[in-house]
C-alpha cells in the first residue's frame, strides 16, 4: 500500500460569497453629480436645434445662442451694478430674516402658549400674496432698496420660521426626556438635542426662503426701481430685446442654484447624518 502525504500547508481557495454586493461604479457613484448635467446639456441642444430651424421670431422667443448674445451685451454695459444692487438687497433681506426666524421659530416650537398665540398670524402672513402689500412698502420705504429689502424680509422670514417651528415639535420626546431625567439644562437640551434635530429643517426653511427672497427682489424692483437686475428684465421686456430679458431671468437662475448646491453641502456639514441615510436608499 502506497502512502500518500497530505501536505497542510497549501492555502484553501476562498470562494466569495454570492450575496457579496458587487463593487459600485465610477458612474453609478458619480450619477447625482451627472445626470443634472446631461439633462441641461440635452435640454440647452434640443432649444437650440428647434430654435435654429424653426425660425422663431426673435420678438417673442429667444435660444440659447442668441441669449449668451444677450448676455454679454449686458455684462458690458449695466450687469455689475445691477447685480450689486439686488445682491445688497438680497442679503440684507435674508440676514434680518434669519435673525427674526430663527429665535421666534425656536421658540414658538419650545413654547405651547406662545405657538398658540402666534401660529395664526404666521400663518396669515406666509399665504398673503407680496403684490398686496408691495405698494404699501414702497409708499413707505421709498424707491431706494429699503422698500426691496422689506420685501424679501416678508416672503422669506415665514418659511423659516414655519419649518424651525415644526423641526423642534416634532423633535423626538424620549430623547428630551432622557437629556432631563440625566439632568441637562435648558441650554444643554437646545444644544445636544434641538439643535441637531432642527437642522434639516431649517436648512429646508431656507431654501423655500431664498426662493420667495428672490422673487421679492425681482417683483420689488419691478414695482418700484431705477436699478436692480429686476428692472433691468423689466426695461428690456418692454423693449421687446427677449435675448437680453432672457440673459437676466438665466442669471437669476443660475444664482439660484449655486445658492442651493452651497446650501446643501452646508446641510451634509451641519447634519451629515441625514445625509448618509439618504446616500444608503
Amino acid at each position: 500500500m502506497t502512502n500518500v502525504s497530505m501536505n497542510h500547508d497549501v492555502p484553501i481557495p476562498v470562494v466569495a460569497s454570492r450575496h457579496e454586493p458587487p463593487r459600485e461604479r465610477w458612474i453609478s457613484r458619480k450619477r447625482a453629480q451627472i445626470l443634472p448635467i446631461v439633462t441641461a446639456v440635452a435640454i440647452l441642444l434640443l432649444w437650440e436645434i428647434l430654435g435654429r430651424t424653426m425660425h422663431w421670431n426673435p420678438l417673442f422667443f429667444s435660444y440659447p445662442s442668441k441669449i449668451w448674445s444677450g448676455f454679454i451685451d449686458l455684462a458690458k454695459g449695466p450687469l455689475l451694478g445691477d447685480l450689486r444692487v439686488s445682491g445688497t438687497e438680497f442679503a440684507l433681506g435674508m440676514g434680518i430674516s434669519i435673525l427674526i426666524a430663527v429665535p421666534v421659530g425656536l421658540a414658538m416650537g419650545s413654547l405651547r402658549n406662545l405657538y398658540y398665540a402666534l401660529d395664526p398670524l404666521v400663518t396669515a402672513m406666509y399665504s398673503t400674496p407680496v403684490l398686496v402689500l408691495a405698494p404699501m412698502l414702497v409708499i413707505w420705504f421709498g424707491l431706494g432698496i429699503a422698500s426691496k429689502v422689506a420685501i424679501v424680509v416678508i416672503l422669506s422670514t415665514f418659511p423659516m420660521m414655519i419649518n424651525l417651528t415644526e423641526g423642534v415639535r416634532n423633535t423626538d420626546r424620549a430623547l428630551l426626556r432622557a437629556a432631563r431625567s440625566f439632568g441637562a439644562t435648558r441650554w444643554r437640551i437646545y444644544r445636544d438635542v434641538l439643535f441637531p434635530a432642527v437642522v434639516p429643517f431649517f436648512v429646508t426653511g431656507l431654501r423655500l426662503a431664498i426662493g420667495r427672497a428672490m422673487i421679492g427682489v425681482v417683483v420689488g424692483e419691478y414695482i418700484a426701481s431705477t436699478s436692480g437686475i429686476g428692472y433691468q428684465i423689466n426695461s428690456d421686456a418692454e423693449l421687446f430685446a427677449t435675448s437680453r430679458y432672457l440673459a437676466g431671468v438665466a442669471v437669476i437662475l443660475v444664482f439660484s442654484v449655486a445658492t442651493m448646491e452651497v446650501l446643501k453641502v452646508l446641510e451634509r456639514r451641519l447634519a451629515p447624518w441625514g445625509h448618509a441615510s439618504r446616500a444608503q436608499e
